[in-house]
């Protein structure tokens, strides 16, 4: 696939024709495990009448923003998902860690890529860590989650004032993932500082912004990174723009803003999931599709994965499906 770079004011992107479906793989170790034991750039993608998706990329304009110390109040879902992280007792979930993994490898395999994976139990405690959940990769459109984050937390404090406007893109940033929005936030606010401080924050070893400047889905995180900042939102960004940001997240649309369905990864088939999805293709030949959220329980699950830009999107999510699928069983 052949390289776009993210478009100036007003350009438009041209969409490639669409890449065909992989039909579902099956794979022995996850039917044993639930039997017993430059670029395209962020969420650029759109479906085709068959189901199938096309890269496709995002536009950007906006000016840089004045802080100021007016609050704004918030207009967020009322949050009724997971309890936080001090209301729960702490659970030592009994998951077969090298079964998971294993199946998580398989997945992964047949669409010749690979997903890092990390669970986070309710208690704060680490239930599964893969092998790569250290490892920095682009975030997509995970970066909105610090973006999005870190700007109601400054909200709340009354470092700077967000108006109605700025918060109907922030909640669509989260909840239909829209590019644009998410572009004039980052020019508007400063994306790349938003970045660093909410990563220091959170204690974060792997995120930073990305390499050149504006283009935020190149960003770098990890999957250890991502859980831990789900498991912490409320010590990261305060209670109420934490109890927002899930509130969105619960929110998540079943077509993204570009026309991409989000019904992939954890958000695959399962319902009470607070979740946040991420496509990107194709910087440095290789294609991200990234699923992470807080389940019902409040259990974090991370999975971000990396595959060649040679694989189609549908063979992409097959894996991570997959994928998704036997660590959620393995949790059940």
């Amino acid at each position: 696939m052949s390289a776009v770079r993210r478009p100036g004011p007003g350009a438009r992107a041209r969409r490639p024709a669409a890449p065909p479906v992989a039909l579902l793989v099956a794979l022995p170790v996850v039917v044993a495990l639930l039997g017993g034991s430059a670029a395209t750039r962020v969420d650029t993608a759109s479906s085709s009448p068959a189901g199938t998706t096309t890269a496709t990329s995002s536009t950007t304009t906006g000016t840089t923003a004045t802080s100021s110390t007016a609050t704004t109040a918030t207009t967020a879902p009322d949050p009724a998902g997971p309890p936080t992280r001090a209301a729960v007792q702490d659970r030592v979930v009994p998951v077969d860690t090298g079964a998971v993994l294993a199946a998580v490898d398989a997945a992964a395999a047949t669409a010749r890529g690979s997903v890092a994976l990390a669970v986070v139990g309710p208690g704060g405690e680490d239930v599964v860590t893969g092998p790569a959940a250290g490892e920095a990769v682009p975030t997509a459109s995970l970066v909105k989650l610090l973006v999005v984050g870190r700007l109601l937390q400054l909200g709340a404090e009354g470092a700077v004032t967000l108006t109605g406007t700025d918060l109907g893109r922030m909640e669509r940033a989260v909840v239909r993932s829209d590019d644009t929005a998410m572009s004039l936030l980052w020019d508007r606010f400063g994306g790349a500082a938003l970045v660093t401080d909410a990563a220091a924050a959170a204690g974060l070893s792997a995120t930073a912004p990305p390499a050149e400047a504006g283009q935020w889905g190149e960003a770098t995180t990890s999957a250890a990174d991502v859980a831990r900042l789900l498991a912490g939102l409320e010590t990261t960004f305060g209670a109420g723009p934490a109890q927002t940001l899930l509130g969105w997240m619960r929110a998540t649309s079943a077509t993204a803003a570009d026309g991409f369905s989000q019904a992939f990864g954890l958000l695959a088939g399962t319902s009470g999931v607070a979740a946040k999805q991420g496509w990107m293709c194709c910087v440095g030949g290789t294609r991200q599709l990234h699923s992470a959220g807080v389940l019902a329980d409040g259990t974090v699950v991370v999975l971000l994965g990396d595959f060649p830009a040679s694989t189609s999107w549908g063979r992409a999510r097959t894996a991570l499906d997959t994928a998704a699928a036997a660590v959620l069983a393995a949790l059940a």
